[in-house]
């Protein structure tokens, strides 16, 4: 079966070493899935129970597709469990949480709501401030993480941070509120599984026996408490098969260990080591850079990429004038791409930063450009969404004092500030949860008992018809039930009516999940939202992909725009002042290492940030990945109207002088914004002198308006064209031509 899978040489000997610990050093793009699949079909064909195998990874859509596969190539169902750590604790702790004092239908906390359980906190703790929650926030995962008490964490920040006290009052607080509502967050299933396991040996030794084959992938992300885990499961049979690449660790931030996968065959004697160093995603002169950024970092294992896939005149640099003309001249090249058959979902636009990607959404929709944002706000995070998911919440584990305060007058019920502060307050005093209060209304005054009875008798309702509907009827019910359907009929502002729409798409979730898990009950469903990423909600619909690196890691794309390469951006300030700028480094190397065939790389002279106009040198990545040639020449803007207008014989002439000789140039510079492939665009028999100052226009999507002024000439020519309602906009007319039509007077 294993054969199936076409491996290379060094893939086969790292598929067919199955016994003990094997580390396989993946270079991006090496196959490293593959391998990891072609292992376990390998395990299964020697005879190994499916049973007895487990495979992690960190992304539920990583998961699913590895599933797959792995059934695809047995040709069957396997009981083969595959998941992420997340889920995978998730599942543990469902089956043994009451060792620990939890009950099975515990709720799991996103970020979203362990911040507004910190909101809610802050007022009540002397010291506390609201505005710091986000510190707060950081220090209770840094500590859970290194698995620290609050009183441990304590001791080991005092002497750093001089609010310490007030953070160990926060995490306190923070702890007693979760275990009161029976809720645990996302770093809690990786810690409460590992004190599972350490106060009840039983409880381990049944996975240990289970799981007699363990499968790692993305190793270099593991944080103390996941490389805890599997050393803790492994720790019987020994084999441990870990796939990973250390030049893409990029989430120190959030815990991960690069020491992990650098010390492995320390930790596990006796390891076999096996380096995968082919790539079959990118062409040459994309590892070429690829290698030349990453070169440069001392903590790593050495390899180099190669590829059979020759191309070494495939990166593009371009330096823009300013942030709006970066996002413009990217229009102008997707624009470009399509036109010679290059679909939009095989394009991708990366930022270092969320704050980056608001011109090019506004210029993606002045021209048309379909496209979807990641890294950010998601459709799970929707308002309307978090409030619908709070009643089944509720209905759940009606332990849940955040779900509860979350939709205790929503929609609108006439209950009150006052009235909700009195419930808080009889509960926190008699130890009891919000809940337990709501029916035992002996303990409220009785004006505010009568006030919360209707909410009650709704959650009673929900409650009542959780195990009596299936999960799409149920969901159906609950947002009859609650008045959510209502008021958002009622309600006239457009952004409502979307609401609406989205709470509807909410029950096609739901069905799809069913469909996907017939067995499944809407807890399940629950667990999934809570554990789902970024990336899940990709799919293969037609649209660039706007993303931060983070976002896109195990993704790849025809061609990759990495805009803003700014010194003080990518890599960021905090790196700069820090003299650590290996893990910036490492981001670069996951930004190109993206890219199949195309790679532009930008930078602006100018940008507009934090309310003023910032300058910034180009980044030193820029440099490296040229391998420490002649920096490349800057290129003139197209908002300066540029008159410099070299042929393309000429600019390959100064291209082979800077970076060597023809065929081994690793840039192919853009010497003016219309280089040579912009020129083959089909818009050339545009008459672009029509568009004038005074001349009214009329766009395919804006309605009327008069263009207010023009700079540059030909395809080179933008406009400015003030909408009545809609205010001035600025266009690319090569790229907005296609929209707009002169109205004769």
């Amino acid at each position: 079966m294993y054969n199936n899978f076409d491996l290379n040489d060094a893939q086969l000997k790292a598929v067919q070493d199955t016994e003990g610990a094997v580390l396989v050093i993946a270079g991006a793009g090496s196959g490293k899935t593959r391998v990891l699949t072609a292992r376990i079909c390998h395990l299964v064909e020697k005879g190994v129970n499916p049973y007895n195998i487990l495979a992690i990874t960190f992304t539920n859509k990583a998961a699913g597709e590895m599933k797959n596969r792995i059934e695809s190539a047995l040709g069957m169902n396997s009981s083969i469990w595959v998941s992420t750590f997340h889920a995978m604790c998730a599942r543990i702790l469902r089956y043994d949480c009451d060792r620990l004092g939890y009950d099975s239908n515990f709720t799991i906390y996103t970020d979203l709501e362990s911040e507004r359980v910190v909101k809610r906190l802050c007022p009540n703790i002397p010291g506390a401030d609201v505005k710091k929650k986000g510190d707060y926030l950081w220090h209770i995962s840094n500590a859970k993480t290194l698995a620290m008490s609050p009183e441990e964490y304590y001791y080991e920040i005092n002497k750093d941070y001089h609010d310490a006290k007030v953070i160990f009052s926060v995490y306190s607080a923070y702890e007693r509120e979760l275990k009161s509502s029976n809720a645990l967050d996302f770093d809690d299933l990786l810690l409460k599984t590992v004190e599972l396991f350490s106060t009840c040996p039983d409880v381990l030794e049944k996975y240990q026996n289970r799981f007699e084959y363990i499968n790692v992938d993305e190793f270099q992300d593991t944080n103390v408490l996941q490389y805890r885990l599997v050393k803790m499961l492994a720790e019987k049979h020994g084999n441990v098969f870990v796939v990973g690449d250390e030049d893409q660790n990029i989430y120190s931030w959030r815990g991960a260990e690069i020491k992990n996968i650098l010390g492995f065959p320390k930790d596990f004697e006796g390891a076999k080591v096996y380096k995968l160093e082919q790539n079959y995603r990118s062409s040459t002169g994309i590892l070429d850079a690829a290698n030349n950024v990453i070169k440069h970092n001392v903590a790593r294992n050495k390899k180099n990429l190669w590829s059979e896939h020759r191309d070494d005149n495939c990166i593009e640099y371009f330096e823009a004038y300013s942030d709006r003309d970066e996002a413009t001249y990217v229009s102008r090249q997707i624009n470009w791409l399509v036109s010679i058959g290059v679909e939009y979902k095989d394009i991708a636009v990366l930022v270092r930063a969320n704050s980056l990607t608001r011109l090019f959404e506004e210029d993606f929709n002045l021209h048309g450009i379909p496209y979807k944002v990641f890294g950010g706000f998601r459709f799970f995070e929707r308002k309307e969404i978090k409030d619908t998911l709070a009643y089944v919440r509720l209905a759940l584990n009606p332990s849940d004092n955040d779900s509860l305060l979350r939709i205790i007058n929503y929609p609108s019920r006439g209950i009150g500030a006052k009235s909700v502060e009195e419930l808080k307050q009889v509960a926190q005093s008699n130890n009891m949860t919000m809940f337990s209060v709501l029916i035992n209304p002996g303990f409220l005054n009785s004006n505010t008992a009568k006030k919360l009875s209707p909410f009650l008798d709704i959650a009673m309702d929900i409650i009542e018809k959780r195990n009596t509907l299936s999960p799409v009827e149920f969901m159906q019910y609950v947002i009859r039930r609650s008045g959510i359907e209502n008021a958002l009929m009622l309600a006239k502002e457009k952004e409502d009516t979307n609401a609406l729409e989205n709470v509807f798409e909410l029950v096609g979730a739901v069905e799809g999940f069913i469909k996907d898990n017939p067995d499944s009950t809407i807890a399940d469903f629950m667990q999934s939202v809570a554990l789902v990423s970024d990336t899940d909600e990709m799919d293969d619909d037609n649209y660039v992909t706007i993303a931060t690196v983070h976002a896109v890691k195990g993704l790849e794309f025809d061609t990759v725009f990495i805009i803003g390469l700014e010194e003080g951006i990518f890599p960021v300030n905090r790196a700069i002042a820090s003299g650590d700028i290996e893990e910036e480094r490492r981001l670069m190397y996951v930004a190109i290492t993206r890219a199949k065939r195309r790679l532009y790389a930008i930078n602006a002279r100018q940008r507009f940030r934090f309310g003023e106009m910032t300058y910034a040198p180009k980044s030193r990545f820029i440099t490296e990945m040229q391998g420490g040639k002649v920096s490349v020449r800057a290129t003139n803007s197209m908002y300066q109207g540029a008159t410099n207008k070299y042929n393309f014989d000429v600019q390959k002439a100064i291209a082979n002088a800077v970076y060597g000789v023809e065929g081994k140039s690793q840039f192919n510079k853009t010497m003016v914004a219309s280089s040579q492939k912009p020129q083959q665009k089909a818009k050339s028999n545009v008459d672009y002198s029509m568009y004038k100052q005074g001349v009214m226009v009329e766009h395919s999507k804006f309605g009327k308006g008069i263009i207010i002024s023009t700079v540059g000439d030909g395809e080179d020519k933008t406009a400015a064209i003030a909408f009545k309602g809609l205010g001035v906009k600025r266009f690319s007319l090569a790229i907005a031509a296609q929209h707009l039509t002169v109205i004769e007077e």
